[in-house]
């Protein structure tokens, strides 16, 4: 078994299949159904070959605090799951991020992640273009769905494509052709559009923070005058396309916010979140250390609303609109703990690779996508929607093994155990 996939791994790497799949994964998330989940798995089993097929395992140190980052947050969890009881579905969506370890070793079985990066700033263009398609096509002939199929969850369409958006404005500041840039900024406006067309405001949040990052950290990393010009100008432009949507949104949450605090809350977007926090913090109050336990979030909400009026789409809650209100809700300070360890863990990552100098677009790219979800998940969770969690753990999880190149002399001994 081990000969076989020694030879596999070769072949793997000949076809260039682990490339391929990272190009078709960005640029068909939001096209195809399902395809999110289909690449996203032939991603990790390619990886796994990797794995398989060579022994040692090629780790960097860092990659050690990476994978432990990444289980963090589910293992502290666990006390809660222990003490209250609860659902061990809820840890579906949290679990799958230990999915991505075999990711970073098989990747680490590569001599050369420059050529990933050509393949992933074209697929994530080609998918913020595509993105803007399905958004013309839900905007002028189903304005009903907001977002058209292949996906009718507003909030996690909004939230993929300003990853996408992200990762092609990263694209625009590295050394590169014209057309290449050209072909990034496109890619970048069109994931804009998508933003704009899911109505999601996390997600225009998100984004907005995210590209603050990159303007801060890469803003001056172009030497041509001329590219920082087009760059100014894609800002310029995708603030005109969002702007309807920040305005819309601020008299929403002005109207509705009011609307709760008179007692009419139940029945509005923004009202019903607004309950659920209320509710969320109460319980907190009673359970600070623990929470009441994965799973758990619907029970207080049936509590809820056998002693007041809830609309249909309320009682149907399982978990609050807040992803940090959620997890003081379900696991308490332990479980929040776990969370901030992992977000702001894997921030510090990214920071120290962008300070060393040696990848600093891709590193800037990894900030703005953390900083963007940190953002985010305030008014939308993240752990609700299974693309959401794939599509972000996977994007960390490759730029992190792109952000942290092996050394010189390790790449070169891999190309020669490759020959």
């Amino acid at each position: 078994m081990g000969g076989f996939l020694a030879k596999l791994h070769p072949i793997i790497i000949r076809f260039a299949l682990l490339e391929w799949s990272v190009f078709a994964f960005y640029s068909s998330i939001l096209l195809v159904k399902n395809s999110f989940g289909l690449f996203a798995g032939v991603l990790v089993s390619l990886s796994l070959v990797a794995v398989l097929g060579r022994w040692p395992w090629r780790l960097l140190p860092l990659d050690h605090v990476f994978t432990g980052l990444l289980a963090i947050f589910p293992l502290l969890m666990v006390p809660s799951l222990l003490v209250n009881g609860g659902s061990v579905d809820y840890f579906d969506y949290p679990i799958r991020a230990l999915l991505y370890i075999p990711l970073i070793i098989g990747l680490r079985s590569y001599a050369e992640p420059g050529i990933f990066e050509d393949f992933l700033f074209r697929g994530v263009s080609a998918g913020g273009l595509f993105a803007a398609m399905f958004s013309a096509h839900s905007l002028i002939l189903a304005p009903s769905e907001r977002v058209g199929l292949p996906i009718t969850n507003p909030i996690a369409f909004g939230q993929i494509a300003a990853i996408l958006a992200l990762l092609a404005l990263a694209g625009m500041f590295r050394n590169g052709g014209r057309l290449q840039k050209i072909y990034c900024g496109f890619g970048c406006l069109g994931a804009v559009i998508a933003v704009y067309a899911s109505g999601s405001a996390g997600a225009l949040l998100g984004l907005v923070f995210g590209a603050l990052v990159q303007l801060v950290l890469l803003g001056r990393s172009s030497k041509n005058p001329v590219y920082t010009k087009i760059i100014f100008i894609i800002f310029l432009v995708s603030a005109a396309i969002l702007l309807p949507l920040a305005v819309f949104k601020y008299g929403q949450i002005s109207s509705e916010t009011t609307a709760f605090f008179a007692g009419k809350g139940m029945g509005t977007s923004q009202g019903q979140r607004l309950i659920a926090m209320q509710i969320a913090l109460q319980s907190f109050f009673q359970h600070p250390l623990l929470g009441i336990g994965p799973g758990n979030g619907h029970q207080v909400i049936a509590a809820y609303c056998s002693a007041n009026l809830c609309t249909d789409q309320f009682q149907g809650w399982t978990g609050m609109h807040n992803q940090y209100l959620d997890i003081l809700l379900i696991s308490g300070l332990v479980g929040l703990a776990g969370w901030f360890i992992f977000s702001i863990g894997i921030f510090c990552l990214f920071y120290s690779r962008f300070r060393s100098g040696v990848t600093r677009i891709i590193s800037g790219a990894g900030l703005s996508v953390v900083v963007a979800m940190m953002i985010s998940a305030f008014p939308q969770p993240l752990y609700h929607h299974n693309i959401s969690v794939i599509s972000f753990f996977f994007t960390i999880t490759f730029l992190w093994f792109l952000a942290y190149p092996a050394p010189r002399e390790l790449t070169s001994l891999g190309e020669k155990m490759m020959k």
